[in-house]
């Protein structure tokens, strides 16, 4: 940083004088930018520490998450796992040190793979002991070579008005049901929408109980997890569904009125990013 001969100023802008007194300033080589090559890869994602709650001495809990004794019990109680930090690869590896050292075994996954973009599943059938499922542009199986874990979980929605007059409100859209198939070698989940689903005839007329009667007879092996039912909705701004043939019944609702203008929340996000934490622990587990 260039400074001034009259006034020994230091000045910070690209100037010919000083902006203080006027004095010329000598010739200062400002250091050109660093510049990426083309190509070259982005900074690394933010790596996630995470601890299972039910595994975690109660002492070691206590101190790694600085709660009270009674308090770490609930959590354990509760169970599942439990986000401690999200930061870049030495301060998380620097975190997992320090739980360690109390008594802890924290998982350290990386956040791209746990907000993998899941895989949506518009239809499907069950041909024997496996489930065709056909998503935008392709056809996958389940089980297939590498299955990992199935995880369910209800969506909770409700609506918020658009107006700036608080209204009581009457009535609230269905809640969802959302299943996920995890896949061992591919971060990518399988998620079906019971909503937004086709799965021909069915006998009880209900395609959870269809898809669910599925999962009995093709994933009784693979291991299943109902937990998200225990934690309290976090509502976000619900995101489009995908263009699937049942949901052109929500479109023409909202074309009707029926949602009178009102901002739709759901907890979809959430469960997501559950899922996602989920099967990249499993992965770690082997």
């Amino acid at each position: 940083m260039p400074s001034c001969p009259a006034c020994s100023r230091s000045v910070a802008v690209a100037r010919a004088v000083c902006l203080y007194c006027g004095t010329a300033l000598a010739p200062h080589p400002v250091a050109p930018r660093e510049s990426r090559p083309t190509g070259a890869a982005e900074e690394p994602s933010r790596l996630l520490v995470l601890l299972d709650l039910a595994a975690t001495p109660l002492d070691a809990l206590t101190e790694a998450l600085a709660v009270s004794r009674y308090e770490a019990a609930l959590l354990a109680r509760r169970g599942g796992l439990h986000l401690v930090r999200a930061a870049g690869a030495g301060q998380a590896e620097s975190e997992a040190g320090r739980l360690r050292e109390g008594g802890a075994a924290p998982f350290v996954v990386p956040e791209a793979e746990v907000r993998a973009a899941p895989v949506p599943c518009l239809a499907g059938e069950r041909m024997g002991d496996s489930l065709v499922l056909r998503a935008a542009n392709a056809s996958v199986t389940f089980p297939g070579p590498d299955p990992l874990l199935v995880v369910r979980g209800t969506i909770a929605r409700e609506y918020q008005s658009s107006d700036a007059t608080r209204r009581i409100a009457t009535a609230r859209p269905a809640e969802g049901r959302r299943l996920h198939l995890h896949r061992r070698h591919d971060p990518r989940p399988l998620e079906i929408d019971a909503l937004n689903f086709e799965v021909g005839f069915t006998a009880s007329g209900s395609a959870q109980l269809e898809i669910d009667a599925w999962i009995e007879r093709v994933a009784s092996a693979v291991p299943r997890d109902d937990g998200f039912a225990r934690l309290p909705p976090a509502l976000a701004p619900a995101l489009p569904e995908p263009g699937g043939a049942l949901a052109a019944f929500g479109s023409l609702a909202a074309a009707r009125g029926e949602t009178e203008g009102r901002l739709v929340l759901d907890n979809l996000a959430q469960f997501r990013f559950y899922s996602g934490c989920l099967a990249a622990v499993t992965r770690r587990r082997g």
